[in-house]
């Protein structure tokens, strides 16, 4: 189910076309076992780098519904789950912990 649920909403994001979704990658879904909730974790290196994290998120938000629309019509099942969308922090972390190592690696 979480599979079938990501693949629907990066295929919806990428037909949206909204800039502020540019290079947004749909990193993961978790649902919960009585698939209500389905929390779809998102990666946007680019708006990270560029401090508009805020816009991706906001868009995102804006964009729920619709987006939610398309998984209730998509996920043939008599129950689909409540799209929320998280921003995924595990691979700005690994960047991160990539970047001290680095830099102490640079200090020896």
């Amino acid at each position: 189910m979480a599979e079938l649920v990501r693949e629907v909403v990066a295929s919806e994001l990428e037909r949206i076309g909204d800039e502020r979704l540019e290079l947004v990658t749909v990193t993961d879904v978790s649902v919960d076992g009585s698939l209500e909730h389905a929390t779809v974790y998102y990666s946007a290196m680019q708006a990270e780098a560029e401090g508009r994290l805020d816009e991706v998120a906001e868009a995102l938000d804006e964009l729920r519904w619709r987006i939610q629309q398309v998984v209730n019509r998509e996920v043939r099942l008599r129950k689909t789950p409540q799209v929320t969308f998280r921003p995924d922090d595990v691979l700005s972390s690994a960047l991160r912990v990539e970047e001290i190592l680095r830099g102490l690696d640079e200090g020896s």
